[in-house]
């Protein structure tokens, strides 16, 4: 059975595009791989990585950008239909959407049209409520669902408790050299850190490498840095860079170079907030570049033997400069441990667990047993489209959220009100928000990258800020991450009326003692 992955953000510097072309190439000497290449967005750096001769690329770059299709998913529906067309033999072709919602509608409208023809699988590669809403909402034609790290598997193995047999724990595989690298040894130079990845605040909290090294230079430890990606945080490093001779950014380059900044590197340092399995850390780890990581809920933990292959951070809070001291201290206890001997316990830890050749073999016996499965047609009656313009029927906004937030809004009728969320569920819901009753003020986001611009004619702050344009209640706009976003709330200001469309405030929060406000809308909207 023929393999096609999908790469909604073209062939960029990223995680995901490492894992498929690293996955196709070593599928290629069994079977038919292809490559779906989507138009990359304007802060995603191309890779620069050649792709297998084995391996078809079909080049959408033509087309409007899918994350941005707001559910007009005709082109990409014609162009997939003719993929499938020339990929596939006597049988099903299996086919795996990724990252982006309307990828996954995509497939969705060829699943309900032609279900005997597609085998779906679905990979989630970020522990993240976004990526397992897409797992969830598109479940009926998913064949099988492929959680990267055991933390994921957990959590999907609650969500999705009817389907635990189509569930499997895959993680990545990288190339692991037969010996691990050998280094100048520590003595009489300084100490070499290295990241690899993308620059960015939200996940990877780039600002804490910053901090890192001053902390580090304020500790006495002799260092240098490097810093190897892009994104829209990159002028941000370059500015702190300039301050600092020991730290340096290289620009995003191809996988043969990044794999030679990780064996000059002693420690791989990555301060995230989340991953699925971070490909950048067994990049590391293959190459004998001791990790030091933030411990999160993610597959970190699981890859990495505390003190023996690396070494795990437990920050004291969120904050990008408790991260970097949190690393820092990281890197102390690296030296007293020995780098050089984990340096060999991460590089064996990788063979053992995390080779592109067990990677391989166990996604292709998920391919054998799959074939012959029965189909999965997607529901007629359900819209394909993750999206849409109104967000009727979208997974963003759910079934009878434009409701929800009409009837908010209309409680607060005539008072000023910020919107908490600049993401897609308020841009879909655009034409309902310009005719609110209420005075919109602002739109807060906990993304640095949007604070000081404008979404749909409103300034973007940050949720610090709210207090500067006094408004009189803050209504939360999203649904996968609602919870978190009123934790937040209540704890930058307890006294401000915050309203959420879904209820999905905790048990313990709702105890908590608070000023009167408007009740969220009725859960029969």
């Amino acid at each position: 059975m023929p393999l096609i992955i999908c790469l909604p953000r073209g062939l960029c510097v990223s995680g995901v595009t490492l894992w498929a072309l690293r996955l196709a190439s070593a599928l290629g000497d069994d079977r038919r791989v292809a490559l779906i290449v989507h138009r990359e967005g304007d802060d995603h750096a191309p890779i620069g990585a050649p792709v297998d001769r084995r391996v078809r690329v079909f080049d959408l770059r033509h087309l409007p950008p899918i994350d941005g299709a707001g559910g007009d998913l005709t082109p990409f529906i014609r162009a997939y239909r003719d993929i499938i067309g020339q990929m596939e033999r006597d049988g099903p072709v299996a086919i795996a959407p990724n990252l982006v919602g309307d990828c996954f509608g995509t497939v969705a409208a060829l699943a309900q049209t032609m279900p005997e023809r597609v085998r779906v699988l679905a990979w989630q590669h970020s522990d993240i409520a976004y990526d397992r809403r897409l797992l969830t909402h598109y479940a009926p034609m998913i064949h099988r669902f492929v959680a990267v790290s055991e933390a994921i598997h957990r959590t999907l193995a609650q969500t999705l408790a009817t389907r635990a047999g189509d569930l499997v724990r895959i993680p990545y595989g990288v190339e692991v050299p037969a010996a691990p690298p050998t280094r100048e040894p520590l003595g009489g130079r300084p100490l070499r850190l290295v990241y690899t990845g993308r620059l960015e605040h939200p996940q990877k909290r780039i600002g804490a490498l910053i901090t890192l090294g001053d902390a580090l230079t304020a500790r006495g430890i002799a260092f240098e840095m490097r810093i190897v990606g892009d994104g829209p945080a990159a002028s941000e490093v370059d500015d702190a860079c300039a301050r600092r001779p020991a730290i340096a950014r290289i620009g995003a380059c191809e996988p043969s170079r990044v794999r030679e900044h990780l064996r000059w590197g002693d420690l791989f340092v990555l301060p995230s907030r989340y991953e699925g399995l971070s490909v950048s850390m067994l990049e590391a780890l293959s190459e004998a570049c001791v990790p030091v990581i933030t411990r999160v809920r993610s597959g970190a933990a699981e890859a990495i033997e505390d003190g023996q292959s690396g070494v795990l951070v437990e920050p004291a809070c969120d904050d990008e400069r408790a991260v970097g001291e949190a690393l820092a201290r990281g890197v102390q206890r690296a030296l007293a441990l020995g780098v050089e001997a984990m340096g060999r316990g991460a590089w064996k830890r990788a063979k053992e667990a995390y080779s592109i050749e067990h990677h391989a073999r166990a996604v292709s016996n998920m391919l054998i047993a799959v074939e012959h499965e029965g189909d999965r047609p997607w529901p007629a009656d359900r819209p394909c489209a993750f999206t849409s313009s109104t967000g009727a029927g979208s997974g963003v906004v759910p079934e009878g959220g434009a409701s929800r937030m009409r009837k908010v809004l209309a409680s607060l009728a005539g008072r000023s009100v910020v919107l908490y969320g600049a993401g897609r569920h308020t841009i879909e819901l655009a034409s309902l928000l310009a005719d609110a009753p209420c005075r919109i003020v602002a739109v807060c986001d906990d993304d640095p990258a949007k604070w000081g611009g404008r979404l749909l004619g409103w300034e973007v702050i940050a949720p610090a800020q709210i207090e500067s344009v006094d408004p009189e209640a803050v209504v939360i706009s999203s649904h996968l991450h609602e919870s978190e976003m009123l934790r937040r709330m209540r704890d930058l200001d307890p006294s401000m009326p915050v309203h959420a469309l879904y209820g999905a405030m905790p048990p313990d929060e709702a105890k908590r003692t608070r000023p009167p406000a408007v009740p969220a809308a009725s859960d029969t909207a």
